[in-house]
């Protein structure tokens, strides 16, 4: 198992003994929603503040009758009764504190999460381990879950991850601003599981005042008195300081992964919630060995995959969007030139013009998210069910034209789906949408029996760099993105791998 994709509900996978089979998970990551009360909207890359951008996802919970049902089951059996206690307790210090504030239910959150935690218990292996990334909205409950799953003789570790003081943040002036996080770290067996020791630099003033002394050679070293002898110990043979449980280095460590403003393009794909490499690869490092198997059920933008791509180690990556998993995909097939489409496995989305009709007649909001994410889009610009205006923006491609002279910086392709009959109205549109944000091009991507009316009602206009002419308006279908065939632009998704490289 290796570099899979599924774009589903994590339960239904982690409840799959056939896609996940008992104790083949060496390290699980998880950021899932933090019972927020908040929705999170994918990046609004447009100047038409008309446009509202679509939800990532929805982090607010309400309890139902389908909940009471399934808190009862768990109560009833031994092996969960455990999870049902610490639910009820949730519901107890709701009722206590004044009821569900505008409806939300803490304890319907914690059912949703005891039944994922249960289940990535199960594919977890004796030497794995689960790191849970959360906030203190609901971090001391699922420490309760974590305990009643794992057990409290699994605990390893809380680790306090501090992500700098957010630039325009607010506060209320009754409290400190927030500016960390916490991730709760477990084994399936303690003393069982893999660490690999991780150290962090010494300090420059820890340097200067122990390694004062320099050899013939110029390396510095400290001397230290061992059985009576004394013995040198070289700062270059130095591994530095252990890791502990306070990461306040990461936001140093931005700037080497491509995330520090400045340098965040190569990384920052403007995902909600969103979390650096740097601190991915830490875990990664800490919790696992080349080879193994590291699964993410809440996978987002694909953070955990790339790194875990990075260290040389197998990954599955989860999301319930479709538009996420299209966006991991082309993030990873950019960022590793030795990768080709056939080598990820994208489950849970449409893999024949059968199914991709069947989706976009059952649900066209979910077609037109499937096709931007798979393209490549970096954004979308519709609600679920939102109406939108004659010559609207589905979603914005970056590309990268070169031109003699000139800096290689960004240009934007609006991108159009339709996944019915095209009108000529529809195409004439896409060219006003092109010239109203001013984007450098437009792509309407369609099934292939509607292209005969983008080719004859689009402009004939052109736009060009130092590799070739390209179309202001295109047509694209959709028996071509399924058979990954690549659009008319200079260096865009996954097609500038490399290439950049030369520039």
């Amino acid at each position: 198992m290796n570099r899979i994709l599924f774009a589903a509900d994590c339960l239904d996978v982690l409840n799959d003994a056939e896609a996940l089979p008992d104790a083949s998970i060496d390290l699980i990551y998880l950021d899932p929603p933090f019972n927020s009360n908040s929705k999170y909207n994918l990046p609004f890359k447009g100047k038409d503040k008309t446009h509202k951008p679509v939800e990532a996802f929805v982090d607010i919970w309400k309890w139902s009758d389908r909940d009471a049902e399934t808190l009862d089951d768990l109560g009833r059996d031994p092996r969960t009764r455990s999870l049902a206690t610490v639910i009820k307790f949730a519901q107890t210090i709701e009722q206590m504190s004044g009821g569900r504030r505008s409806g939300t239910s803490l304890a319907s959150y914690l059912l949703n999460m005891a039944l994922r935690l249960q289940a990535m218990r199960r594919v977890l292996a004796d030497t794995g381990s689960i790191y849970l990334h959360c906030d203190p909205t609901a971090g001391h409950y699922l420490k309760l879950l974590m305990d009643a799953i794992f057990g409290r003789k699994n605990f390893i570790s809380e680790i306090i991850y501090n992500y700098g003081t957010p630039s325009g943040g607010r506060t209320s002036g009754k409290k400190p601003v927030k500016t960390h996080e916490n991730i709760f770290t477990y084994a399936k067996k303690y003393g069982d599981h893999v660490y690999n020791r991780q150290f962090t630099p010494y300090s420059e003033k820890y340097m200067t005042n122990w390694f004062r002394h320099v050899d013939e050679k110029g390396r510095k070293y400290r001397t230290r008195s061992r059985k009576g002898k004394i013995i040198r110990q070289y700062l270059d043979e130095s591994p530095g300081v252990p890791l502990s449980d306070t990461w306040i280095d990461i936001m140093a460590l931005y700037g080497q992964s491509g995330w520090f403003p400045g340098t965040q393009e190569k990384e920052n794909l403007g995902y909600p919630t969103q979390k650096p490499l740097a601190l991915l690869e830490r875990i990664i490092k800490a919790s696992s060995n080349e080879g193994d198997i590291v699964l993410d059920p809440f996978c987002g933008c694909g953070t955990t995959v790339h790194a875990a791509e990075t260290l040389g180690r197998k990954w599955i990556g989860i999301d319930i969007s479709k538009f996420s998993t299209g966006l991991i995909r082309d993030r990873i097939l950019h960022s590793f030139k030795y990768l080709n489409v056939d080598d990820i496995d994208l489950r849970g989305t449409p893999d024949s013009v059968v199914e991709a009709r069947r989706l976009a007649r059952e649900n066209p909001f979910e077609f037109e998210k499937w096709v931007c994410g798979y393209i490549g889009a970096e954004g979308m610009f519709r609600e679920p069910g939102e109406r939108g205006a004659d010559g609207g923006v589905d979603g914005v491609l970056k590309f990268f034209p070169v031109r003699e002279g000139k800096k290689v910086k960004p240009e934007y392709a609006i991108v159009q789906v339709k996944g019915g009959n095209v009108s000529p109205d529809a195409v004439k549109a896409l060219h006003e949408t092109v010239r109203r944000y001013e984007a450098t091009a437009g792509v309407l991507v369609c099934f292939g029996d509607q292209l005969g009316t983008v080719e004859n009602q689009r402009v004939k206009a052109t736009f060009s760099d130092a590799w070739g002419s390209y179309p202001v308006i295109q047509g694209f279908s959709v028996e071509r993105l399924l058979g990954d065939e690549q659009l008319d632009l200079p260096l865009y998704g996954y097609k500038r791998r490399g290439a950049m490289l030369s520039l």
